[in-house]
């Protein structure tokens, strides 16, 4: 049996790289259902709501709020919901300014 050293191994000091990341904005293909919603948001200047969104995709409600919200964090659209004196939420970009 092999006799154990009595003297400390010296351990290498462990060094982190440090990972410099950029977000990537994901590109959109060009005649899709997402290029369409894009389109149908900027041309509407009053709003739309979810479910004339929804009627012109041939989507669910749930999946028009979750491609919404998508596009939101992912592309960095910017829309904007707001709810009408009616009570129905309407979407739409955010006023330029100047």
């Amino acid at each position: 049996m092999p006799k154990k050293s009595s003297k400390p191994v010296a351990k290498k000091p462990v060094v982190k790289k440090e990972v410099i990341t950029t977000p990537k904005i994901p590109q959109i293909r060009e005649n899709t259902k997402m290029s369409k919603l894009i389109e149908l948001v900027r041309e509407s200047e009053e709003g739309l709501t979810l479910k004339q969104i929804s009627e012109s995709l041939k989507w669910q409600p749930h999946t028009t709020r979750s491609a919404l919200s998508r596009l939101n964090k992912s592309h960095s659209i910017g829309i904007v919901s707001d709810k009408t004196a009616s009570g129905d939420r309407v979407y739409k970009l955010p006023k330029k300014e100047g």
